[in-house]
């Protein structure tokens, strides 16, 4: 069944009313720091960034350590950095200065250490507050400044979170007064809380869906504001204001995982995802919750790389070949493949593609229409490294590298 559960506080309404100037500076618009970039979708403001490296590498700004096992990004602000890790099996959330000295931690709850341990998900910055989610669905919202809790929401005890096989896995997601979770479980598949407080605005119940890996974005269509994500056995178009499901496309593939949501583009969808599934790019039809099927690509099957589209191409990595791969957009042919580095994530910033393989190696690329051509590279100060999931962020002319324990910041301008 498609639908919503609206939910009147009248206490929590009455309370944030009469708390309003006090919260004003921490609920005012502002610039939201959060994965993926300022429209999570891997692309980063920037100019004048460098067109090649020094063989071995950028020079390193500094280096933050300390913050324990996982594969998320920082959020990086004019404050400092904000991560999350894993000491034993316990989360935490990190921030560091920008002179790399650790100015709190708070523990969140337990984080995945079955296999491919540790935190997952980025933290969300906006104005004076962070918001986070454990893989074992604990969300916090914390003061950026001291790290104290304003609020703690256990998305299993509250909306019984359905856990995903490797471990639940979303950056929060803000929009408005509004930050966005996946518990996946019954009547609670997506759920809106009011940002300030925690508490539940609207639920949208949708029938066996739950979190796969993929954390939500804004796209903007037909002059409306909506929220696209993956969940484990559908694309879903929702509405945010109040939950109602505008597409419900159904995903079949046995593994469900979906970790990337879709690149919308002009009433578009292209939607990728690994284990040979491929990439399908879908039209939105209007009053129709499933999409009409404009073509495939079975070369392009990334799991957690990201996917850029640039000047008409889709760039990403092929997770059954092990290769970057370029699909036109336009008509769904493969333009380009390459093994020149091993897979891994990207990003983009001033018309350049900054790589981070699986295996540790950074590298640097000029992107065309006809592929990339990589013009610089080197390996992280690691030791051997791997499982290198951690996508890399560029801020204020310096890049971002994180593996495990440590983020490495290089200036790149």
């Amino acid at each position: 069944m498609n639908g919503r559960i609206p939910l009147i506080n009248l206490k929590t309404f009455l309370l944030l009313s009469a708390g309003l100037a006090l919260f004003s500076c921490a609920a005012g618009q502002g610039p939201i720091t959060q994965f993926g970039g300022p429209n999570r979708n891997g692309i980063y403001p920037g100019t004048g960034l460098l067109d090649s490296w020094p063989e071995d590498g950028p020079e390193l700004a500094g280096c933050f350590t300390g913050m324990g096992e996982g594969y998320g990004s920082p959020a990086v602000t004019v404050n400092g950095i904000y991560i999350a890790g894993m000491l034993d099996t316990t989360g935490y959330v990190f921030h560091f200065g920008h002179d790399t000295r650790l100015r709190w931690k708070t523990r969140v709850g337990e984080e995945f250490h079955f296999k491919y341990v540790g935190s997952r998900g980025t933290p969300t910055v906006e104005g004076d507050r962070v918001y986070y989610a454990a893989s074992s669905g604990e969300a916090v919202c914390l003061n950026a400044v001291t790290g104290e809790k304003i609020w703690h929401v256990s998305l299993r005890d509250r909306y019984r979170l359905q856990e995903a096989k490797w471990g639940y896995s979303e950056s929060p997601l803000i929009y408005g007064d509004k930050v966005f979770f996946t518990p996946g479980g019954p009547g609670h598949n997506f759920v809106a809380l009011d940002k300030l407080s925690g508490e539940l605005v609207w639920a949208a119940e949708i029938d066996s869906a739950k979190n796969s890996y993929c954390s939500p974005v804004v796209i903007h269509h037909r002059n409306k504001d909506l929220v696209l994500l993956n969940s484990s056995d559908y694309i879903l178009v929702i509405d945010p204001g109040n939950g109602d499901i505008l597409v419900k496309h159904p995903l079949t593939h046995w593994q469900k995982n979906h970790a990337l949501p879709p690149v919308y583009n002009d009433g578009r969808l292209f939607y990728a995802s690994g284990y040979g599934e491929g990439a399908t790019l879908f039209q939105m039809l209007e009053g129709k919750t499933e999409l009409d099927t404009i073509y495939s690509n079975e070369e392009l099957d990334p799991i957690i790389s990201g996917l850029i589209l640039f000047e008409g191409i889709v760039f990403g990595a092929s997770h059954r070949k092990k290769q970057w791969v370029g699909v036109d957009y336009k008509t769904g042919r493969t333009v380009f493949t390459s093994r020149d580095l091993k897979p891994g994530s990207l990003i983009l910033a001033d018309s350049k593609l900054y790589l981070y393989s699986e295996m540790g190696e950074a590298a640097l690329a000029l992107p065309s229409k006809s592929g990339f051509d990589i013009v610089s590279r080197f390996q992280i100060p690691a030791g051997k490294a791997s499982y290198t999931f951690a996508h890399p962020v560029i801020h204020d002319g310096l890049m971002y590298i994180r593996y495990n324990n440590d983020v490495w910041a290089y200036k790149v301008k």
